[in-house]
């Protein structure tokens, strides 16, 4: 099954995509936010593009596992984007950051520093703590 990971920013979203069974998440780069009914038709047609079974959204949660306002404001997203007919679900964001750091490591700081390539690092994260990778 082909999985589609978003980590969805104010102005950016970073995407990922994986084969389930085999285990990798490869990074597709990342969106400048267009306002979300946009942002998720051009989500909903990579999918399609991409033969996406499921989607899964990182969800920014505090350590003691409380939503706050980006948590608050990353579900409406995802609440809009499963009319689209494809299963969606969340992994918990707080797990993903060390993955994300880790994968930039071998860059030079002034790739590790641009915004698009973290939020596309940290799609990939996104993806291998749902594969259980991470």
């Amino acid at each position: 099954m082909k999985v589609l990971g978003l980590d969805v920013g104010d102005v950016r979203i970073g995407l990922a995509v994986a084969e389930e069974e085999q285990g990798f998440a490869f990074g597709r780069g990342w969106l400048v936010r267009e306002g979300n009914q946009r942002d998720q038709e051009r989500i909903v047609a990579l999918a399609r593009e991409e033969g996406v079974q499921r989607i899964v959204i990182g969800l920014p949660l505090h350590s003691d596992g409380g939503e706050g306002k980006q948590a608050v404001k990353v579900r409406a997203f995802a609440k809009e984007l499963e009319r689209s007919g494809i299963p969606l679900e969340f992994v918990d964001e707080r797990f993903t950051t060390y993955l994300a750091v880790q994968r930039l490591a071998h860059l030079p700081k002034s790739k590790r520093e641009e915004k698009g390539r973290r939020d596309e690092a940290a799609a990939i994260a996104i993806l291998e703590t749902y594969l259980g990778l991470g």
